[in-house]
C-alpha cells in the first residue's frame, strides 16, 4: 500500500484483526499535535493496540525512540509487524507486558496512554513519574467516567492540565458528491510537567 507523502498513514495501511483496537487516523492527527514537537523523543505508550499509534509516534521523533507496553501477545505481534513495513522498527522497543508494573525506571519526554485496564490512576502516576521537567502525559478516552478520573486524578498531582473532546468525520466520495461518515467522540487529556 502506497504510504501518504504527508500526514498520518490511512487506516487502510495498517494490518488489522479482529478484537485489536486501532486509534484512528483523525485522532492519531490531533494526539501527535498535542504531543509536538517529538523530533528526537523519548515517548513512552501505554497499549499500543495494532501499532497505529505507536508507527505515527516513531515518524514525528525522527530519531528519538518510542517504548511501547502491550498487555496482548496478538497485538504485540501487530504492533512489531506494522513497525517494521514501516521501516522504524530499530527506534521501538516494545515490552509484552502490563502497566503499571512493567514500565521501565527511565526518563521519557512524552507519554500516551492508549489502554491502561482497570488502574487508571496506577498508570498515570507510572507513566508522570518518569516524564522530565517540560514533558507531557496525554491519554485518550471513550468514556466520560475514565475522563472525569483522569482530569482529576492529573490536578491532584499538580499537572498543568487540559482537555479537548473531539468528533471527527472522514469524507467518502459518492457519486459526484461527498458524504461525511462520523466517528464516536474522543477525549484527549494531558497533564504537563513544569
Amino acid at each position: 500500500m502506497r504510504v501518504p507523502p504527508r500526514g498520518v498513514y490511512g487506516d487502510a495501511w495498517f494490518e488489522r484483526a479482529d478484537g485489536v483496537p486501532m486509534t484512528k487516523a483523525a485522532s492519531r492527527a490531533l494526539i501527535l499535535s498535542l504531543l509536538a514537537p517529538l523530533e528526537g523523543a523519548r515517548v513512552l505508550e501505554i497499549g499500543s493496540g495494532t501499532g497505529a499509534m505507536t508507527v505515527e509516534l516513531l515518524r514525528a521523533s525522527g530519531g528519538g525512540s518510542v517504548t511501547s507496553i502491550e498487555v496482548s501477545a496478538e497485538a504485540s505481534g501487530l504492533t512489531k509487524r506494522n513497525a517494521e513495513r514501516s521501516g522504524l522498527e530499530a527506534g521501538l522497543r516494545l515490552i509484552l507486558g502490563k502497566a503499571p508494573d512493567d514500565v521501565p525506571r527511565w526518563s521519557f519526554d512524552a507519554a500516551f496512554i492508549g489502554g491502561h485496564g482497570a488502574d487508571l490512576e496506577a498508570v498515570i502516576a507510572s507513566c508522570w513519574d518518569r516524564l522530565v521537567p517540560g514533558g507531557r502525559v496525554l491519554l485518550s478516552s471513550i468514556t466520560p467516567g475514565t475522563t472525569s478520573k483522569a482530569l482529576a486524578y492529573l490536578d491532584r498531582l499538580g499537572a498543568s492540565v487540559g482537555f479537548w473532546r473531539a468528533q471527527t468525520s472522514i469524507g467518502r466520495k459518492a457519486g459526484a458528491e461527498w458524504l461525511l461518515i462520523g466517528s464516536s467522540p474522543i477525549d484527549l487529556i494531558w497533564g504537563d510537567r513544569e
